[in-house]
């Protein structure tokens, strides 16, 4: 979650992407993509950046679980763009976005999207080791 964290907080105010990949529901490896569209409110990850990162998941033998985003100005939750784009049935979507006061800091939310439709799922930070 570090990671993620740190990579959120580096490209704001950009959208910042990426994948979470793991075995089983632990996530393992974060894969930050460059968003092409250096929008403030929509990302697309760079597709060569993607591929590699999806060649790299199969040689570590692990899986896609997440893919993640910021959303520096808000929501803290799926924006209507993001419920109609998202292509990956089976795989959680992180969003970041910054807390109520700056001593909060960014905070993530899970989501599984659904036919359109998202629905909160507990993220649960483990201590590394």
């Amino acid at each position: 979650m570090q990671q993620m964290r740190i990579d959120v907080a580096a490209r704001t105010p950009e959208e910042a992407c990426g994948l979470l990949a793991g075995v089983g529901l632990q996530g393992m490896l974060v894969y930050p993509i460059t968003n092409v569209l250096h929008s403030a409110v929509r990302f697309r990850m760079e597709p060569v950046e993607q591929i590699r990162a999806f060649y790299q998941m199969e040689t570590e033998k692990q899986e896609l679980l997440a893919i993640y985003h910021s959303h520096p100005d808000g929501p803290a939750y799926p924006s209507e763009t993001d419920l109609k784009e998202f292509a990956y049935p089976g795989v959680a979507m992180i969003i970041w976005s910054p807390g109520i006061s700056v001593q909060d800091g960014w905070q993530a939310r899970g989501f599984r999207i659904e036919g359109g439709t998202s629905s909160e799922i507990a993220l649960e930070i483990m201590p590394p080791g």
